[in-house]
Order: C-alpha cells, then sequence, then structure tokens
C-alpha cells in the first residue's frame, strides 16, 4: 500500500511524503507505483525548473519526502503553490481510481 502524506500551513502546502509500493502488478509493470512515483517526482521538478527553488528532500527506495524551503518570494510561492495544488488533485484522481492500493496517511 502506498500512503500520500500532504502536510499545510496557513492553506498551503509545505511539504508532502509519499512512501510504501501498491503491489498491483508485477515489479516493474505496477502502473499505481509509476503514477505516484510520476506525480511526486515531477512535482519537485517543475518547481525546480519553474521557480528556480530547490525544495528539500530525500528519496530511496519505495519513499519520496519533499519540503518547500521557507525562504522563497511571493512569485515562486505561487507557482509553487499551482504545482503542489495539482499534485494533491492528481493523487486524489488516482486515489479515487486505485484506492485500494494507494491512500491518505
Amino acid at each position: 500500500m502506498i500512503k500520500v502524506e500532504i502536510n499545510k500551513k496557513q492553506g498551503k502546502i509545505v511539504s508532502y511524503e509519499i512512501s510504501g509500493h501498491a503491489m498491483s502488478g508485477d515489479f516493474g509493470h505496477d502502473i499505481v507505483c509509476s503514477a505516484v512515483s510520476v506525480l511526486g517526482i515531477t512535482t519537485c521538478n517543475g518547481i525546480e525548473n519553474l521557480t528556480d527553488v530547490q525544495p528539500l528532500y530525500e528519496m530511496e527506495d519505495g519513499y519520496l519526502y519533499i519540503e518547500m524551503p521557507t525562504d522563497i518570494d511571493e512569485e515562486q510561492d505561487k507557482v509553487a503553490q499551482i504545482l503542489l495544488q495539482n499534485f494533491e488533485f492528481a493523487i486524489k484522481d488516482v486515489i479515487a481510481e486505485y484506492g485500494e492500493f494507494v491512500k491518505f496517511a
């Protein structure tokens, strides 16, 4: 089971954590694991590429933690929040379709 935790402060997403494995298919062919991984990683990459901000991160097998730094300007924060909210919407869509393999922590 994949667990996703999205942490907010004052209505803004400040971090997210993804842990576990979906086990919905054979290793290397698990579409649920792939979907969640792609969402988590591309959100972080989008923040880096579109805001020039380097989120704090930790990544290892079956685990991804992303945290926004606190010393960013208003425009960087605005763009980052759009990407982070999109991540949350997309994860909710995955959960709606594959809730037996992924859930919010």
